[in-house]
């Protein structure tokens, strides 16, 4: 029997939820109630008196009302405030950058020197020091309507954010002072202190899903990344939740009850869940789960056994009495269904999987059936939904939740230790070799499901289906209360520890050994940080990373994949152009950087400290490896005084031995020119291609000199400069051409006399051009690890074993 205020308060929610997806009156739901109560009345009299059923009938009407009423407020000023304006209000939240483009809310505080309300979503070039929440800022552009989204309603997205307006790329801003601390700021402090724990803990991309699952940030996370987790159904995972308050509630029982009662430990828990809900943000996941945790607490100190269900039917009635726009909210709906999936459905399916297995092998296996079917349940419970906001359906889903679930609780662990201990030397190294594996193993495992064919597909879904599946699923939870409850024979072993422990020992072992670097090789590795250039130069155990790539924290990534150690000996910026010299502070926040290293006219414009370095100063990283500076010319050369700001970069040559890399930064013709008049010994093996393959650079006297084998381009995918231009590509023809857009990093590795080129994994397949000329043979060398490498020597042979094992290969 449904309780009478259960029965009130869904009646409540479905007028609201009426209202949001039916239009029409308050008589409709009314209407709906009133049939379905006297339906049960003819029944089963004793479950519907006649009170229960007009009650109903009146918060059916009064939920639609609500809604109604909330959708007819007369919208703030700013949402017909259109044409150029001056805003000034308090980001959110951290702005979330992506290349060289930065994204932030801001509620206002004035317009047009008025006071004002309401908010506003603004785009614009990413500033050198990062826009955090709680900044104060003024910027003065064009209000605009947000802009028409091909499959997606995203006005309507933005004003259940409360949204009404944007501003792209003001044309001028500036930080203002902040004014006195709210009461949130020890909390926002906090926050910042814990995201940077995990930052100095664990590598990219480990450390975006890690903040992403324990506070809600949104990190540094790429698109392909963010792609894979979406197109497995796994995105609700790595934000926060209502499994990180359960789990949150749980250990601190835990632990609690250790030293004192059960019951007072469950109310110390009941304690906490305020702040970590004012910590993480009261998105809607998180107060359903902490309404439902209240309820679940009290009603266990007071000896109550009430259903689950019941505590989210009256979450979900509370906040969407308080909040009738929450009825359109794609993450309340997502986490609605999902909580409903794990109450109602998961039991069915557990006991469906044990019923069919022995007494014995279903008690040894109950743990492992248990997370499969949590899994399985919350998947379908969010289809409807799911497939309604985003017209996508992913058919991998289900195993791919429950493949990662076990992932995402270690993962959870991974960023609580890390959270609140990464600040001790000791716990940040051990979570940066060995835990980051965790996190790093769940995003391998949801890319990797992410490339099955027809992991996802386009789909629409009307209303009726959603309410069908909802039926059948009800149908199928029916069916399975008939059926008895499986027998687990109490004798049985469960899964033993000590083997599970052994497999995992053995994981992280195979794990550790796949991800070091071998460092028999010296490297120059071009990473793939998008539009933008970041090179590392490592020697053993010293490394050098030139340049630091776009504002977004792609190096982050890109030096995770690489290997690099947590120690820098340098870190060489070769000019302030925000692709090249955006992502020094994150670097320099995330590693142990000795020192910075720039032109006197560079560090002016960076946002830390440094030392000045110029023509003719030479880097050490061991008797083999030496980085030289062979340009800018002095102010006074040539005329060069009042030069570009690209061709006043730093042209650093790296040398291996016998072998030589070029990294030409951005210069253009006339520091080119400069470079081939200065006599200076240009050639090289491998050229960094001069300003991402402009048709500003290059010029062919400037190839000519150089005379490279490989000649690799930094460049963005689809970036909107044209980079690299075909002209360009043509004038290194002969050369083994490499770019990051299509064969992502690019790795030059040398002994000192031999040279191999060894290119990632293709995003899409490369276009690859043969070496014609002679003497610069091209072979695949396979080694141990199957990997493919050029191999280029003096002359024409080429190396005929793998450069890091030693193993022969086949000769092609």
């Amino acid at each position: 029997m449904v309780p009478s205020l259960a029965a009130i308060a869904g009646a409540l929610a479905l007028g609201a939820l009426s209202a949001a997806s039916l239009g029409g009156s308050w008589w409709l739901p009314a209407s709906l109630v009133g049939v379905a109560g006297l339906a049960v009345r003819a029944a089963a009299p004793a479950h519907a008196p006649a009170l229960l059923i007009v009650a109903a009938v009146a918060a059916g009407g009064a939920g639609h009302a609500r809604y109604a009423a909330q959708a007819s407020r007369a919208p703030p000023a700013i949402a017909s405030a259109a044409g150029p304006r001056e805003l000034t209000g308090l980001l959110r939240e951290d702005a979330l950058v992506r290349g060289l483009v930065a994204r932030f809310d801001i509620d206002l505080e004035r317009l047009d020197g008025a006071p004002a309300s309401g908010s506003v979503r603004v785009s614009m070039r990413a500033p050198a020091v990062p826009l955090r929440e709680g900044d104060r800022v003024r910027l003065r552009g064009k209000v605009e309507r947000p802009p028409a989204v091909a499959g997606f309603d995203y006005a309507s997205y933005l004003r259940g954010r409360g949204i009404h307006a944007v501003v792209a790329f003001p044309r001028e801003w500036e930080r203002l002072a902040p004014g006195p601390p709210g009461p949130g700021a020890w909390l926002r402090a906090l926050r910042r202190w814990a995201t940077g724990n995990i930052e100095r803990s664990l590598p990219e991309p480990a450390a975006a899903l890690a903040a992403g699952v324990l506070l809600g940030e949104r990190g540094t996370m790429d698109r392909d990344t963010a792609e894979a987790l979406r197109v497995t159904g796994t995105t609700h995972l790595v934000v926060v939740s209502g499994q990180n308050v359960a789990m949150l509630l749980g250990s601190v029982v835990a632990l609690a009850s250790a030293v004192t009662s059960r019951r007072r430990a469950a109310l110390a828990g009941l304690a906490l869940l305020p702040p970590y809900v004012l910590l993480v943000g009261p998105d809607p996941p998180v107060v359903r789960a902490a309404i439902m945790a209240v309820g679940l607490v009290l009603a266990s100190v007071t000896g109550r056994r009430t259903p689950g269900w019941l505590y989210l039917v009256y979450a979900s009635t509370a906040m969407l009495a308080a909040t009738p726009s929450l009825a359109v909210d794609v993450a309340f709906q997502l986490s609605v269904s999902a909580t409903a999936g794990v109450i109602v459905l998961a039991p069915a399916l557990r006991d469906a999987a044990l019923r069919r297995l022995s007494p014995g092998v279903a008690a040894s296996l109950a743990p492992l059936v248990e997370v499969a079917a949590t899994a399985t349940a919350a998947t379908l419970a969010v289809v409807p939904p799911q497939a309604a906001a985003f017209e996508r359906l992913s058919l991998i889903a289900v195993p791919a939740n429950v493949i990662v679930a076990p992932l995402y609780e270690g993962t959870l662990v991974v960023a609580l230790v890390a959270g609140f201990a990464g600040w001790a030397d000791l716990v940040a190294s051990a979570a940066w070799n060995v835990a980051a594996l965790v996190p790093l193993a769940f995003l391998t495992t949801a890319e990797a499901l992410a490339r099955a064919p027809a992991a996802s597909v386009p789909m629409r879904v009307p209303l009726l289906a959603g309410a069908l599946w909802y039926v059948a699923l009800g149908w199928a939870v029916a069916r399975a209360a008939r059926w008895p409850r499986p027998a687990l024979d109490p004798h049985a072993g469960r899964v033993p520890v000590g083997r599970t422990v052994g497999l995992v020992a053995v994981a992280i072992a195979v794990w550790a050994l796949a991800l070091s670097p071998a460092k028999a090789l010296a490297r120059v590795e071009v990473l793939d940080v998008g539009q933008g250039l970041a090179v590392l130069v490592s020697d053993g155990g010293r490394a050098v990373l030139i340049d630091a790539g776009p504002p977004d924290g792609a190096v982050l990534r890109a030096l995770a994949r690489a290997g690099a150690p947590r120690r820098l000996d340098a870190l060489a910026i070769t000019h302030a152009d925000a692709d090249h010299a955006g992502g020094t502070r994150e670097v320099t926040s995330r590693f142990r950087v000795d020192s910075v290293l720039a032109t006197d006219r560079t560090l002016r414009a960076l946002p830390v400290a440094g030392r000045v370095l110029g023509l003719g100063d030479r880097i050490h990283l061991g008797a083999r490896t030496t980085i030289d500076v062979i340009a800018p010319a002095p102010a006074s050369v040539g005329g060069l005084a009042e030069r570009a700001p690209n061709d006043d970069s730093l042209v650093l040559l790296v040398r291996i031995g016998e072998r030589r890399v070029l990294v030409a930064a951005d210069i253009e013709a006339d520091a080119e020119a400069w470079l081939v008049r200065s006599g200076q010994d240009l050639r090289a093996d491998a050229l960094v291609v001069p300003h991402h393959g402009s048709r500003t650079s290059s010029t062919p006297a400037f190839v000519a000199a150089v005379r490279p084998r490989v000649a690799i381009v930094s460049v963005g995918r689809g970036n909107r400069y044209g980079h690299p231009a075909p002209e360009v590509l043509q004038r290194y023809e002969g050369a083994v051409i490499r770019r990051t857009d299509l064969d992502g990093d690019v790795s030059v590795r040398s002994d000192g006399r031999r040279l191999w080129m060894h290119p990632a994994a293709p995003r899409r397949a490369p276009r690859r051009r043969r070496a014609g000329a002679a003497g610069r043979r091209r072979a695949r060398c396979a080694g141990a690890s199957g990997r493919l490498y050029c191999a280029f020597s003096p002359g024409a042979a080429c190396a005929a074993t793998h450069p890091e094992t030693g193993a022969p290969r086949a000769r092609p």
